[in-house]
């Protein structure tokens, strides 16, 4: 009889870490920090995005929420992000991605200075 190896189960925790640093390294990709209570929250190109993620068995559904650089084509430019996500969470955790939800929360103009000219599009 063969021996057993065992199995690895992955948290939810490490799927979500590894999306958004995925999505960290995307060029006109960003996110916000929330600040105390949601007061003096930032939102920057170098921040990376909130991932939330569904587990379900070997596979998960993830909720992302980030911003982009004006004037990237936003349809386009979520399409890719939706794409190398699924590629490379299902590369590096094992786990299969079945959806990607996207919510594009602000738009940063490419000459704004740091935080005064983000759009919040919420």
């Amino acid at each position: 009889m063969a021996a057993s190896r065992g199995s690895l189960t992955i948290a939810d925790r490490v799927i979500e870490k590894t999306a958004s640093e995925i999505l960290k390294g995307l060029p006109g990709v960003g996110g916000s920090t929330s600040g105390f209570l949601g007061i003096g929250g930032n939102s920057s190109l170098d921040t990376r995005p909130s991932v939330d993620v569904t587990l379900s068995g070997r596979s998960c559904t993830l909720d992302v929420k980030l911003g982009l650089a004006y004037p990237l084509p936003i349809s386009a430019t979520t399409e890719t992000v939706r794409q190398q996500l699924s590629t490379e969470v299902e590369s590096l955790t094992g786990v299969t991605v079945r959806q990607v939800d996207i919510d594009v929360t602000w738009l940063k103009p490419e000459s704004a200075s740091h935080s005064s000219e983000v759009r919040s599009l919420a």
